[in-house]
């Protein structure tokens, strides 16, 4: 059996709503479910990180729900003024990651680098997402990432890596940079090697499902549910 840590975190991204304006019913929605923390995506048509009120509500919304804010999630083509008021969020509500996709290498260690300045203040870490089409395979992920000259480490999503090859092999690759993650509801993971590899290599931070709205948000989260519980009964004491 797997190691335990102190009780895991398990969280959502909001992608699942990620056509619609974020709202407080979706947060509660996510927290009803009985996930910890959540992962926002930072499209201004779901969340307008530029207009102060917006993020004051989302301070009420997460309060009223009792949800901590992992992180946002930056995706690739995001302006670089829309990434940097999702990061400057960090201001008025902590936060832990900003996850970042990719684009050409060159292009990317500029934009990451510049976003670290800003990042560290705040106390947020960048992670680049493994799924970033320029990362892939792994070992150039973590190539890039050792020779920027900023810290920031990785995002495993999970069910690229499954895709891609060997999840375990990919996790131990990218273990010394290993900050976040992403995972999916439906897959063919071996959850108990995936779980005994994150142990190993010591990762104890949050498991956000990333899961994309193609059926209803209800069922979506009972499905995630399901997976958290059947991950949560392979993370106990030995």
């Amino acid at each position: 059996m797997v190691r335990s840590v102190a009780k895991r975190q398990f969280g959502v991204s909001t992608r699942l709503y990620r056509h619609q304006r974020l709202s407080r019913e979706h947060l509660a929605e996510i927290a009803a479910h009985g996930f910890e923390t959540v992962e926002v995506v930072a499209d201004r048509t779901h969340v307008d990180f530029h207009n102060p009120a917006v993020v004051a509500d989302l301070q009420q919304w997460l309060a009223e729900a009792r949800l901590e804010l992992h992180g946002v999630d930056v995706p690739i083509g995001t302006p670089p003024e829309d990434a940097d008021q999702a990061l400057f969020m960090a201001r008025r509500l902590p936060m832990r990651v900003l996850v970042l996709h990719a684009g050409k290498p060159r292009g990317a260690a500029r934009e990451v680098e510049r976003l670290a300045g800003f990042a560290s203040p705040l106390g947020v870490r960048i992670a680049v997402d493994s799924s970033s089409d320029s990362m892939t395979p792994a070992g150039s992920l973590v190539h890039f990432v050792e020779t920027l000259d900023a810290a920031a480490g990785v995002c495993l999503d999970f069910a690229h890596a499954q895709r891609g090859g060997d999840l375990v092999d990919t996790i131990e690759t990218v273990s010394e940079h290993l900050i976040t993650t992403h995972v999916p509801v439906d897959s063919a993971i071996d959850w108990l090697s995936a779980l005994t590899a994150v142990q190993k290599v010591g990762y104890e931070g949050p498991f956000v499902f990333d899961i994309v709205g193609r059926v209803a948000a209800k069922e979506t989260l009972q499905r995630a549910r399901k997976v958290r519980e059947r991950m949560e009964r392979m993370l106990v004491t030995e």
